[in-house]
């Protein structure tokens, strides 16, 4: 699997877009203190991570891609950058205030993955999991699934999964969050980061057929040229302590 995010790291930094500035809120509400040492597991380019850099905090990411990690290095060359896997972290008990995962607990072994985070956290420390899926009734998403069906392949949706690891581990206190997020990218940066998934290239045999299909489609629906492309996203954040 990770040879499938090795080939798309540099569309992945030119194609994602990050999380709202709600969600950074809830985790300093949530006790998020300025200066503490972040560790930013499964972090790939450092999407998740570049808020919390650019305001101070101390961030080490972990991703078993090389390649996502080196544009990592490039875009924050401040931060401390390791290939690792989230289910071994290559880290002493105790060494972060905070843990957080962006978009990735998908694609890992989760009991071993929130074991790890517990492992290397100090007592009372953050653990901060999410993911963000575009609503059911946003037209962008409705466009997609209708274009992939076209061509004859499943869903190409991405859900977050329900989350029984996390209720399943023993916390000092825990809370899901769901918070709205309206944004926007251009044309050519959302098929950039239709390029950036995963599960695009694992079900197309033809990815460029597929975005030239959904280029047409949103030239149908938002204009020619490189129009806003508007999108409406729903981030599920689960938080808790040790």
């Amino acid at each position: 699997m990770n040879n499938t995010f090795d080939s798309i790291a540099d569309h992945y930094d030119r194609g994602r877009i990050g999380y709202s500035n709600d969600l950074y809120n809830a985790l300093v509400g949530y006790g998020l203190k300025p200066g503490d040492a972040i560790l930013d597991v499964g972090c790939g380019t450092g999407l998740a991570s570049g808020p919390l850099i650019d305001n101070g905090y101390r961030v080490t990411g972990v991703d078993p891609s090389g390649p996502m990690l080196a544009f990592a290095k490039r875009n924050y060359p401040q931060a401390t950058w390791t290939e690792a896997s989230a289910e071994n972290l290559p880290f002493q008990d105790g060494s972060f205030d905070a843990a957080i995962a962006a978009q990735s607990f998908h694609r890992v072994d989760a009991t071993k993955a929130i074991a790890e985070m517990l492992r290397v956290l100090r007592p009372g420390g953050i653990v901060a999991i999410w993911w963000k899926s575009l609503v059911t009734g946003d037209e962008v998403k409705h466009a997609r699934v209708e274009v992939a069906a076209e061509m004859g392949v499943p869903s190409v949706a991405t859900k977050h999964p329900p989350f029984k690891e996390f209720y399943a581990t023993k916390w000092s206190d825990s809370s899901l969050r769901v918070l709205p997020w309206r944004a926007s990218t251009s044309l050519e940066g959302f098929m950039e980061y239709e390029r950036s998934r995963a599960i695009v290239h694992e079900r197309f045999s033809d990815v460029e057929a597929y975005i030239a299909a959904l280029r047409v489609r949103f030239g149908e629906m938002f204009g020619a040229g490189d129009p806003p492309i508007p999108l409406s996203y729903t981030q599920f954040l689960y938080l808790a302590k040790k």
